[in-house]
């Protein structure tokens, strides 16, 4: 990453009812308190409520946010290949919509990148909030850290989160952004990991924990 490139955050929800939109105002909110502010957040509705829409609209007053609106669900491949479409930035970031950033998350996360440049696609540590309580996901911060420890295990286990990745926009245009494949349902992120790999590109992790990652509040996709 250069000084100089810029940030989307790609926020996609597929939300149904006022709980869920209290999951998504909680992530819209740690969008707000980040330390670093220099991002555009497009916010992709994939077939909402009647609510979601405003909520998200009374944002655009303290963030830079677009939105845009797909009537019809059709995956979460599909929704992301969407909002991908329409993002802006050198960089892609992503935020789940039920989960969370720590504040620090995009300056942090954007300064290791600088100082690693010959990284697309990067990963954090993350948290599991479960009922309430933070605790350490299941892999430890010295964990799958470098490219030839993510990539060696990679055939067997996705080893990274991710709603926590930064990745170059370039290299996802490269390899075909996300497959849409039912073989690929529910398991999309690890499929585009493993051609990513193929290509070429290049794999870090940050140690650090920085994203909250939500239990039990994922809806169909």
């Amino acid at each position: 990453m250069k000084e100089s490139d810029t940030i989307s955050v790609l926020v996609c929800v597929h939300s149904r009812d006022h709980e869920h939109d209290m999951l998504l105002q909680r992530a819209l909110e740690s969008l707000v308190r980040q330390s670093y502010a220099s991002f555009e957040t497009v916010v992709v509705l994939d077939e909402c409520w009647e609510d979601t829409k405003g909520l998200v609209q009374s944002y655009a007053s303290v963030l830079d946010i677009r939105i845009f609106e797909k009537p019809h669900k059709q995956g979460l491949a599909v929704a992301k290949n969407f909002g991908l479409q329409r993002c802006s930035g050198d960089w892609i970031a992503y935020l789940d919509a039920d989960d969370q950033w720590m504040d620090c998350k995009l300056d942090v996360h954007r300064q290791w990148l600088i100082d690693h440049p010959e990284i697309d696609f990067c990963g954090t540590g993350a948290w599991d909030l479960i009922d309430g309580a933070i605790v350490p996901n299941c892999f430890s911060v010295t964990q799958y850290i470098t490219h030839d420890e993510i990539v060696a295990r990679l055939p067997q286990e996705n080893v990274l989160c991710h709603g926590s990745m930064m990745i170059r926009r370039i290299s996802l245009q490269s390899v075909g952004n996300y497959s849409t494949e039912r073989s690929c349902l529910g398991r999309e992120d690890w499929e585009l990991w493993k051609r990513a790999v193929a290509a070429g590109f290049r794999f870090g992790k940050m140690p650090e924990r920085i994203y909250v990652y939500s239990l039990g509040t994922s809806v169909p996709r």
